[in-house]
């Protein structure tokens, strides 16, 4: 109905009639329906919406005029005026075609047909089936759907137009060669996700334009999946190395110094730090013990501390001086941390954390509390001034007497952050260390590389190195942002002798794997961005697929590392002919396949038949820049990308529309512009901006292709294990991934409240489903329009950042709460409710895949998208990389909600970055979000409110909402408890000692992060609240500690994120939302409007 209808109060609920129905002549019955189709669309009615043909006088005067009906007077006049031509329609065949200009400046559209059934056929496919094309649904194919599928294929943004692209380009490039007598060519094609047997047609295509006694031909896929391992120099990037172990370097050290030298009347003192879990450490404590004595050591002279080289202070206070503290009468210990800047030598460093040595200790003092059963407030920690010990620790007993005194010093290295690129930071790293003495004598005293350093300087020396040349290499120096995915797939697999354990202190941990999963993560993400920066100044987002597969055992024994990368031979693209001339003159000529800066087709005539299904023929029509290619002359006057990205012809549209019907006929890409119950598609190329078939090729796809089928929610329980009818439809127990959530909305789609509905692809090709529920329906026919007009609308959508578990899990015990409890199912009487239980569905797949083997871990490689860029970044661009970027404007654009949530969730333990100055979150040198370093309970991230006087109540609202958040957190006793702890857990290590890093803002008790300062409404913004307040009140997020979560803890955190979810959705069930009715008159006319206000107005005392 776009064009039919319009938006007066730019609220974008069509409120206003912007057409007329003008009838006449024969099968003109069903107009009244049309009549009332409209009336159903719009919240506003113009009235009178129907004229009959005799009393139009001047149609330039009236609204678009709909002229339906065979012998038309108007339809005549514009036929007299050469305005429109009408095809010999037979009897039964409807025609809908538009006319622009028609009526002075005015379009009209003509419903016609070739006898009465033909004209009643054609009113009915504008009253029953459009936009949609036949069957009904919102995953059913749209005029708009055909419209966009048309305009990727032929810009190049889709396979197919890849393909057919390329075969336009090899017969440019032939003809380009057909002067010149060549012995051998050599055509390589390179195209996203080509189909088997391309390669015979792009040899054919070649052939026929130009003989080549030898010729090959290939193709090679741009898709990451099907990328081809990488060569740099003639060497794969990617080998299995063995990490040599730091057990074998210590005993190596121990038995060449320290063995030779023990005497038996001299005491032996031996510390090491390795990276290695405790019941190691205690092994190799044991067994050197052992072998000093076997050397002549007295046993009681002999000391052997063997500590962790990871969180060496934790280390040191727990396994060195927790047992001396346990044999005291100690009442208070103070535990002092030195304050640090950047290292000596690299004074500019601007990655460190001033209380890094303090997060090391994390979470020492309730582990403490708990081992000496001491109450917590018994121990506290100081900061203490640069350059001061750092760590020391003193314990008093109950009378104030001092029992112990102990300082410690971590090892440390510094290093570069990127090899690389070494000027561009340096860090410290904690390393592993022996020191031993002999009586007076020192016999060691050396550095021990630990297991996790060893691999990391692999992957920093030979690794990231090779991909930085084969990028270089690709790009011809000069990498392009546009370029993306610059790789396929980087995998780095590895297993290393560390710790891996739970602290039985909520979620915390120590596992350094986990932490160099961090950094294998964000470090290559990172490390394209400087790549980019210093090559050409852009940074080099949506790189590829980063997949970091990381394994602790616990044998002390070597480790292991697989390093795979794939890449592409070309850097977008394009079609490549290397040729040989008689004489041995060789040759290269390309010809790139870049995103062409194309107009947006539209249709203009759609062709129905009486008793036929669907439409027959449907014609759209693109505006291009000229009738015949231009290329080799413009090429002369700018710089060829910028005619390959903004130029297209009429003749390359119509010869790619024409070698599109080519594959389809040779069995490939038979699905591209293949529709059910769509029969002939017709493209117009016009090189003028007016209509006209004297200035326009046309190009036709003929009945031929082979559609998908249509999504088919049942089909989603395929392979899912049998439901217990006796059990919760939504289990709490472990994380829900994709398959699991869609088989749960395939079996709440048999509930009549709910619509489960295909809302978008991924970029790696999955499905994404969301379900709409709202009380019963029973008509044929319902608008969007009315529903969120009648009743506030809320959307839920879940899992954008994909390791985040929980949000997925309470969105659907919501679902299943409105469906299942009567009581809580009434809430649907009052507001609609719009359920997206996965945004990232790559990105939830692979967090699921990798917590098989690591359930602990966060596992951030499945945050972001596919490519390593957040799913909603392009979400308000018109062509994003990641098709689900649009998924949740798309639903947005649908019901026009009043609010729009987005729940989210972070790491449950400290998030360390073992080679980024220890704590995480590091995406850059500057980095500013240390603040999520730790767990801080459920919390909301930034509560932002309008503050704007053309909206007056949104701010009062907003606050509303606040109110009802806290209120429904705080009664849940668990999830009190967890904040109370939490809370105060991040403010002893965060806030009390660096506020300006950690910061806490309460409201009731729990901590939110409310704007300082409210927003105002802008059209440019990325949030739904101030991008469009007349529809979206409020719009926010929430952080739950879920990274991981599953068992006792995600039924903790899911209990938080349900808690608001209720919270939401009892303002509106709440609220007072009144339907303000108005009419209005106009010269020979009434216009009728009905509209909803938001945020509601409160009801005065008179009322």
């Amino acid at each position: 109905m776009d064009g039919f209808l319009g938006d007066a109060n730019s609220d974008l609920i069509p409120d206003r009639t912007d057409i007329v129905l003008v009838p006449s002549g024969g099968g003109i019955l069903r107009t009244i329906d049309l009549a009332a189709r409209l009336g159903l669309e719009t919240t506003g009615l113009s009235v009178p919406l129907a004229l009959p043909a005799e009393a139009v006088e001047k149609p330039e005067s009236l609204p678009t005029p709909v002229l339906i009906g065979i012998d038309h007077p108007l339809v005549d006049a514009l036929i007299e005026d050469a305005k429109v031509e009408l095809p010999d329609l037979v009897p039964g065949q409807g025609l809908i075609q538009v006319v622009r200009p028609a009526f002075g400046s005015k379009s009209a559209v003509i419903v016609t047909g070739g006898d009465a059934s033909g004209v009643d056929r054609a009113i009915l496919q504008l009253t029953e089936r459009l936009p949609h094309i036949w069957e009904r649904g919102k995953d059913r194919t749209t005029i708009g759907t055909v419209e966009d599928d048309v305009w990727n294929l032929l810009s190049g943004r889709s396979p197919a137009g890849q393909a057919a692209t390329a075969l336009y380009k090899l017969e440019q490039l032939a003809t380009e060669l057909s002067d010149r007598s060549l012995t051998s060519a050599e055509v390589t094609v390179y195209v996203e996700k080509p189909e088997q047997g391309l390669e015979v047609l792009a040899r054919r295509t070649f052939k026929a334009s130009l003989a080549v006694p030898s010729l090959n031909v290939t193709v090679e896929s741009l898709d990451v999946q099907e990328a081809r391992p990488v060569t740099v120099d003639g060497v794969v990037i990617g080998d299995e190395i063995e990490i040599p172990s730091e057990v074998d370097e210590f005993w190596d050290h121990f038995r060449t110094k320290v063995i030779p030298a023990v005497m038996w009347d001299e005491p032996v003192i031996v510390t090491a730090r390795l990276s290695e879990p405790p019941m190691m450490r205690s092994r190799i404590e044991q067994q050197a013990i052992q072998e000093l004595v076997d050397a002549g050591a007295t046993l009681s002279e002999v000391s052997v501390s063997i500590l962790s080289a990871y969180k060496q202070g934790y280390s040191w206070l727990y396994d060195a001086v927790r047992p001396r503290l346990a044999a005291l009468p100690v009442d208070r210990v103070v535990i002092r941390f030195a304050e640090i800047g950047p290292p000596p030598g690299w004074r500019q460093q601007a990655m460190y954390t001033p209380t890094r040595w303090l997060l090391e200790l994390h979470p020492i003092d309730e582990v403490l509390a708990r081992e000496l059963d001491l109450s917590l407030d018994k121990i506290t920690f100081e900061k203490v001034p640069i350059g001061s010990p750092t760590y020391e620790v003193i314990a008093w007993d109950a009378r104030g007497r001092e029992r112990l005194r102990q300082v410690f010093e971590p090892a440390v290295v510094v290093r570069s952050y990127f090899d690389q690129f070494p000027d561009y930071e340096k860090v410290r790293v904690t390393t592993g260390w022996l020191d031993a003495r002999v009586g007076d004598r020192e016999v060691a005293n050396t550095r021990i590389v630990t297991d996790l350093e060893r691999f990391w300087d692999y992957f920093q020396g030979t690794t990231l190195p090779a991909i930085y040349d084969y990028v270089m290499e690709l790009s011809e120096g000069k990498p392009r942002a546009a370029d993306a995915p610059h790789f396929g797939e980087l995998t780095v697999t590895v297993t290393l002798s560390e710790p891996d354990y739970q602290l039985g202190i909520d979620q915390e941990q120590i596992a350094p794997m986990e932490a160099l999963h961090e950094e294998i993560y964000f470090g290559t993400l990172h490390f394209f961005d400087v790549l980019g920066r210093y090559a050409r100044g852009q940074a080099l987002n949506y790189p590829g697929r980063v997949i970091p597969i990381v394994q602790a055992k616990s044998d002390g024994t070597p480790g292991t590392a697989t390093i795979s990368f794939t890449g592409f031979g070309s850097p977008r693209p394009a079609v490549v002919v290397s040729y040989q001339e008689e004489g041995g003159v060789a040759g290269h000529l390309r010809r790139d396949i870049p995103k062409v800066a194309l107009e947006q087709p539209v249709t203009l005539a759609a062709y129905v038949r009486d008793g036929q299904d669907g439409v027959e023929r449907l014609d759209l029509r693109v505006k291009v820049d000229s009738e015949h290619d231009e290329w080799s002359e413009l090429v002369k006057r700018t710089r060829v990308e910028r005619v390959d990205e903004q130029i297209m012809s009429a003749t390359q549209l119509v010869s790619i529309v024409d070698n599109l019907e080519r594959l389809r006929e040779a069995g490939l890409y038979r699905d591209a512009l293949a529709y059910h119950d769509l029969g002939e598609l017709r493209v117009s190329a016009g090189w003028e901006h007016e209509i006209d078939v004297e200035t326009q090729l046309t190009a036709s796809l003929i009945r031929g292709g082979r559609p998908e089928p249509f999504p088919d929610v049942r089909a989603l329980l395929s392979g899912a294990p049998a439901r217990d009818p006796d059990a919760p439809i939504v289990q709490w127990e472990t994380p829900i991934p994709p398959p699991e959530a869609n088989a749960i909305l395939a079996v709440m789609a048999e509930y009549p409240e709910a619509t489960t509905y295909r809302v978008g692809g991924s970029y790696l090709g999955k499905d994404v489903w969301a379900m709409d529920l709202m009380s019963p329906i029973e008509a044929s026919h319902w608008s969007h329009a009315k529903a969120t007009t009648f009743k506030p609308t809320v959307i839920y959508s879940a899992r954008q950042h994909a390791n985040e578990v929980s949000s997925t899990s309470h969105v659907l015990k919501l679902a299943e709460l409105l469906l299942t409890d009567e009581d809580f199912k009434s809430r649907l009487n009052k507001v609609n409710v719009i359920i997206h239980p996965i945004t990232n569905a790559d990105g939830a797949q692979l967090a699921y895949d990798l917590s098989r083997s690591t359930p602990n871990h966060m596992l951030h490689a499945g945050y972001l998208g596919a490519l390593g860029v957040d799913v909603a970044s392009g979400q308000w661009n018109s062509d994003p990389l990641y098709p689900e970027s649009t998924i949740r404007v798309d639903l947005w654009r649908s019901w026009l909600p009043d609010i729009f949530l987005n729940p989210h969730g972070y790491p449950s333990h400290e998030w360390v970055q073992l080679f980024s100055e220890y704590a995480g979150w590091v995406r850059n040198r500057v980095t500013q979000s240390r603040g999520w370093w730790g767990m801080r309970g459920w919390f909301i991230p930034g509560f932002s409110y309008l503050d704007d006087p053309r909206y007056p109540r949104h701010k009062e609202a907003a606050f509303a909402i606040r109110d009802l958040i806290t209120e429904h957190i705080n009664a849940a006793p668990d999830v009190r408890a967890l904040n109370e702890r939490a809370y105060a857990r991040y403010a002893r290590y965060g806030f009390d000692h660096d506020n300006e890093n950690f910061k806490l803002d309460f409201s009731d008790d729990v901590l939110i992060y409310t704007a300082i300062k409210g927003s105002r409404a802008s059209a440019g913004s990325r949030s739904f609240m101030a991008r469009n307040p007349r529809v979206t009140i409020w719009s926010g997020s929430t952080e739950a500690p879920d990274e991981p979560a599953h068992g006792a803890w995600m039924e903790l955190v899911a209990t938080a994120g349900l808690q608001w979810d209720k919270a939401i959705l009892q303002y509106l069930v709440d609220g007072n939302h009144e339907v303000e009715r108005d009419g209005s008159e106009f010269f020979e006319g009434v216009r009728l409007t009905m509209h909803r206000p938001r945020p509601p107005k409160e009801k005065n005392n008179e009322e």
